[in-house]
């Protein structure tokens, strides 16, 4: 395959419209997640629904995009990366713009999901081609690191955006990204290298591990974001969980046997990736479980508005959005492990502070302190550990690499909501303080994650 890169002198500031189409990709597709958060009242009034319904529109999207990662990922590999990435663009781009006009909330969810599953194709697209453009390892590191930070920015600026255009006119909000994925969309196949369909013994398409792995996956974050609205014993939340467990077990089987695998089982004896995704779950479900409690305790408890919420988290996306780079390089020269480490110890000095100082400071002092290791933290680790599993994939494995860590991203930050959410809502049930007992559960998870961190190779294989 014909391939171009970008031209870059090693340890200088990474540049170049490339770099920046993919970044744009992604600001929106962490931008969506957030936007339709702060807006849900206002689609319950324009609409006419209920809240377990409106609800939805935010589950549809995490539905579609955690579970069609991994196939996302491996028809990249297979069918080429650019364009995978451009036809999957141009999906949700209409989504989008279809959100706008709506007329009823089942029309809404589907939009919803149809571009939760074409961002699942565009993410592992997007690094796959990254990953292409640079041959030195200094400035993949760089180039990763704005690419990671441009997510968190946009899943940030996401909730300030969405509440202020909801002031205008919540249909604005659905296809507010539009605009930039139709630019990206309109300059990407004059800035990437033109990919050929790979039809070797190799490349034959496995489509019953694609259906296992595909439909067990949806049926799993399916059953998890049930249990984080009606609790685990519903039947709603453990039966689709139970059924996905016999489908991935059935993946398993079929993946034994299949001479072309959609995912070739040995990819998990890779030390480095495979600590890693264990690492980027308990971490970002740490984060989101924080994230769920504190927006609750700052709107439910001192009556703050949705907008002015969305404050309380803005200088987390600076420090990610600005920090991340520079960490991404320092895990490239010097490891990992000791970066996430780091990030993971001050992640929990936020989530104690937090939990020791609810109730005895003012609510904006106390959103302001906990912003400043919290930020710190996650610019470290999520980085960090991106690096460490996809720094030395090969480019036909990219996509399906890329798969796999967001897969846990996103399926280990709905698990781990849930168990947060029954904490929370078991520890209101007993009468104890559920902020406290929430983010006390962060804590505890972000020193788990230190562990599990720390368990993984040292800088000798990173090297490697």
């Amino acid at each position: 395959m014909t391939e171009t890169r970008v031209n870059t002198v090693p340890g200088k500031p990474i540049v170049g419209i490339p770099l920046l189409l993919l970044c744009a990709a992604n600001f929106i597709d962490g931008m969506d997640v957030s936007t339709i958060g702060v807006t849900l009242p206002a689609i319950q009034k324009g609409l006419n629904i209920s809240p377990t319904l409106s609800q939805w529109a935010v589950s549809a999207y995490v539905l579609g995009f955690g579970g069609f990662l991994l196939l996302g990922g491996r028809v990249a590999d297979i069918f080429g990366h650019r364009r995978v990435f451009i036809s999957a663009l141009l999906v949700f781009t209409l989504a989008s713009i279809a959100g706008g006009f709506v007329t009823d909330g089942p029309t809404l969810i589907a939009t919803r999901l149809i571009k939760g599953i074409a961002a699942a194709f565009t993410t592992p697209a997007a690094v796959a081609l990254l990953l292409s453009s640079y041959s030195d390892s200094v400035d993949r590191a760089k180039a990763l690191g704005i690419f990671a930070s441009t997510s968190a920015t946009g899943f940030v600026l996401g909730m300030l955006l969405g509440g202020a255009i909801t002031t205008l006119n919540w249909r604005l909000t659905m296809a507010m990204g539009a605009p930039v994925t139709l630019l990206v969309l309109l300059m990407a196949p004059f800035f990437f290298p033109v990919d050929t369909l790979r039809t070797g013994k190799n490349e034959r398409f496995d489509w019953i591990g694609a259906s296992t792995i595909t439909a067990g996956l949806v049926s799993f974050v399916f059953g998890v974001t049930n249990a984080a609205d009606h609790g685990w014993s519903d039947s709603m939340a453990w039966g689709p969980i139970v059924a996905s467990l016999v489908l991935l077990i059935a993946f398993f089987v079929v993946e034994k046997k299949h001479e072309a695998p959609m995912v070739p089982l040995g990819i998990f004896r890779r030390a480095k990736l495979s600590n890693a995704l264990m690492t980027v779950a308990i971490f970002q479900g740490a984060y989101i479980g924080f994230q769920f409690v504190a927006t609750l305790y700052y709107q439910q408890s001192v009556g703050w508005s949705a907008f002015s919420t969305g404050f309380a988290f803005v200088l987390i996306g600076m420090f990610v959005m600005f920090l991340s780079p520079r960490f991404s390089a320092m895990a490239q020269k010097r490891g990992a492990t000791g970066l996430i480490a780091l990030g993971m110890a001050l992640q929990v000095v936020a989530y104690t502070f937090w939990t020791l100082a609810n109730g005895h400071l003012s609510p904006v002092v106390l959103a302001f302190l906990v912003q400043i290791p919290l930020g710190l933290g996650y610019a470290m680790v999520f980085p960090s550990v991106q690096i460490a599993a996809l720094g030395d994939i090969e480019e036909d494995k990219a996509g399906l690499a890329t798969g796999l860590f967001f897969s846990a991203f996103q399926i280990g930050g709905g698990v781990i909501l849930g168990l947060t959410s029954s904490i929370f809502g078991s520890s209101a049930h007993y009468g104890w303080n559920p902020y406290l007992w929430g983010s006390a559960f962060s804590a505890v998870l972000a020193l788990l994650t230190i562990l599990v961190a720390a368990s993984g190779p040292r800088r000798k294989s990173a090297r490697a």
